[in-house]
């Protein structure tokens, strides 16, 4: 049971729950992801530079996250705490849809930091879109703060929520 560095034999898996987790994404309003993003080269990038940890409970891959030094250029209006060589950043982070609800992505989001922490990073940045309240309960529910909100990628359209944990 815990984290571990993905494997490019693990894409399936990743693909079938990213896949699954964008539908319910979208059938609650939320369009962060969907069938074009986030998309498989986009994980296969992950994983050959090593940043995206895979979260297993008996051999089974229930969710998975991705965390690097690439902070997003939007994330420098954001009045953070921490500098960006002192924290990760968290990315791209889904729970099998089968096992929601059950403390997985708790689980997940503990060992991550555990790991980083360990690695000597003071913390972690991070955001997701304004509508996934899912996602934000859950950085709320584990000692995260709400640092503000921006746009990613140019989209002048699309709201962003910036979260901060201090270790």
């Amino acid at each position: 049971m815990g984290i571990r560095q993905g494997k490019e034999s693990d894409i399936h898996t990743i693909m079938d729950i990213k896949n699954r987790v964008a539908k319910v994404m979208q059938k609650s309003g939320n369009p962060q992801w969907n069938a074009d993003y986030p998309n498989e080269d986009v994980f296969l990038k992950d994983i050959k530079e090593r940043s995206l940890y895979v979260y297993e409970e008996e051999g089974e891959v229930l969710g998975f996250i991705v965390a690097d030094d690439n902070h997003a250029y939007e994330y420098d209006d954001i009045p953070w705490e921490l500098t960006r060589l002192d924290s990760i950043a968290f990315h791209r982070a889904a729970v099998d849809p089968d096992v929601q609800s059950k403390g997985i992505a708790s689980r997940l989001m503990e060992n991550a930091e555990e790991m980083f922490k360990e690695k000597g990073y003071l913390g972690v940045h991070s955001d997701t879109s304004i509508e996934n309240i899912p996602m934000q309960r859950l950085f709320e529910k584990r000692g995260y703060e709400y640092r503000g909100k921006l746009n990613l990628h140019g989209r002048l359209d699309r709201w962003y929520v910036a979260y901060e944990k201090v270790f």
